[in-house]
């Protein structure tokens, strides 16, 4: 079976920590790539394409990404992601604070695959997270 990478874009540690905790569990089929910042997620991603014949294919399975993250905002990377030939068939869930219906409606008009609200309680917030770990299944 081939391994599923799944690139997580958060600048929370404690947020982070948990997401992979949750992903990771009970498959060693399933990579988390951590990043912690916007530009380091599209220097990540430019980096990551194998051209195979004239064919780029990438590694990544799914895209995780907050809104609110230091030196190149969320809804930039996804913007980046989903205008780039590259890389815009790679599936991408929001999952953010925000729940105004007016960065949602962006989001989505931007491209995302999914737009999940982080919530406050620990415990919705692991059911959310073992939602798409489920997914990846």
């Amino acid at each position: 079976m081939k391994e599923t990478k799944v690139l997580l874009i958060e600048d929370d540690p404690d947020h982070a920590d948990l997401i992979i905790d949750i992903l990771e569990a009970e498959n060693v089929n399933k990579e988390v790539i951590l990043m912690k910042d916007g530009r380091e997620a599209i220097n990540y991603l430019q980096k990551t394409y194998i051209d195979r014949g004239n064919k780029i294919q990438s590694q990544i399975y799914l895209i995780i990404l907050d809104l609110n993250l230091p030196k190149v905002p969320g809804m930039d990377v996804l913007k980046f992601i989903k205008q780039n030939s590259k890389y815009c068939s790679i599936p991408v869930v929001i999952l953010s604070t925000s729940s105004d219906h007016k960065t949602l409606g962006e989001a989505y008009k931007n491209g995302a695959n999914g737009y999940i609200t982080k919530p406050l309680i620990h415990e919705d917030f692991v059911d959310k997270i073992t939602m798409i770990r489920n997914l990846l299944n």
